[in-house]
């Protein structure tokens, strides 16, 4: 298989609608999903102190509906997470969709939290909303399901 197909936000056109600079010439094929991404800072090891490379905080993904020679109409997507007990971390959802969801498609799992050093919490960076010239890149739709 061919590496990740990459390309920008070239326009948006509503809150789940927007168009890709690439298209089924670069090889995009309707279905296919994408991460749209900004770059936060580089991360280096801590023991040698090399670059680790570049740390991409993802916006959101979208998934291909028309792909065109040159560009490709996307779609929001919103990849399956893992169901969670605690009602603070369960945002808004109908009850109806949340019974699908655990009963369905995640059997129950429940999503846990790390026991790390909190003095060393960077926290999470403020990359803001999607905008045109954000990078994108093609994703396996199945790694986004854990």
């Amino acid at each position: 298989m061919a590496g990740p197909v990459e390309g920008k936000v070239a326009k948006i056109l509503d809150e789940q609608t927007l168009i890709l600079n690439v298209g089924s010439a670069q090889g995009v094929v309707q279905g296919m999903v994408f991460s749209i991404f900004a770059p936060v800072e580089e991360v280096k090891d801590p023991d040698t102190g090399k670059s680790l490379g570049q740390w991409e905080a993802v916006k959101g993904y979208v998934q291909a509906a028309h792909p065109q020679e040159r560009l490709t109409v996307c779609l929001a997507y919103a990849p399956i997470r893992p169901a969670t007990t605690d009602p603070k971390e369960r945002g808004t959802h109908t009850l109806s969709a949340e019974l699908v969801e655990v009963s369905m498609l995640r059997g129950g799992s429940v999503k846990t939290k790390l026991n790390v050093d909190r003095s060393q919490l960077s926290g999470l960076p403020e990359v803001g909303p999607i905008r045109v010239g954000d990078s994108a890149r093609s994703v396996e739709a199945a790694t986004l399901k854990t």
